[in-house]
């Protein structure tokens, strides 16, 4: 589903107000910053509730299997479950977490891919926590979406020596979050 933002025409001093040049241009702008499911401004937030399998020294897209609210169905849950799509061209505030089962080896990073590649300036994690306990990382960044097939994921990275799963665990988790914020 295709959106655009609605414009406020200009209008000349002396015409007058009419219901349906309110309607069209203030309401229409009202309703889109305020409204609310797909009449306000576009946003989405979903995790994985589901443990990936990260291979070791590759930078992996996160699946994100559970939503929470997508205004716009940029999001799917079936098909590349690790994108959300633009359907408002505009830019964007974007946050993406990562989190890994316990592990006390290597490194941990999480990162912002557009259109499979990575944002300039998002890469951001640790080294491994010691023994039992798991580690998290989170990065956000201003993405500007040109039109309705730019994409963006979220991407994790580990260095444990071999395939590690993420934590899938309620409140320790990979999300991604988007929320319009211009045009």
């Amino acid at each position: 589903m295709t959106r655009a933002v609605p414009t406020i025409a200009s209008e000349s001093p002396g015409n007058f107000l009419t219901g349906a040049l309110w309607n069209a241009n203030i309401k229409a702008m009202g309703d889109f910053l305020l409204g609310s499911s797909s009449n306000g401004v576009p946003r989405f937030s979903g995790y994985q509730a589901t443990a990936q399998s990260l291979s070791t020294g590759v930078w992996t897209s996160l699946n994100i299997d559970t939503e929470l609210f997508d205004s716009d169905a940029g999001h799917s849950t079936v098909t590349n479950t690790s994108r959300y799509t633009a359907t408002v061209a505009g830019t964007y505030a974007v946050t993406a977490t990562v989190a890994f089962a316990a592990n006390a080896t290597g490194i941990r990073r999480v990162r912002l891919a557009f259109n499979g590649t990575a944002v300039n300036g998002t890469s951001v994690g640790s080294d491994a926590p010691g023994g039992s306990a798991q580690s998290s990382a989170i990065t956000m960044s201003l993405v500007q979406f040109n039109g309705t097939t730019d994409y963006v994921e979220a991407q994790g990275l580990q260095s444990s020596g071999g395939s590690l799963n993420t934590s899938a665990n309620a409140d320790v988790c990979p999300s991604l979050r988007l929320f319009w914020i211009s045009s």
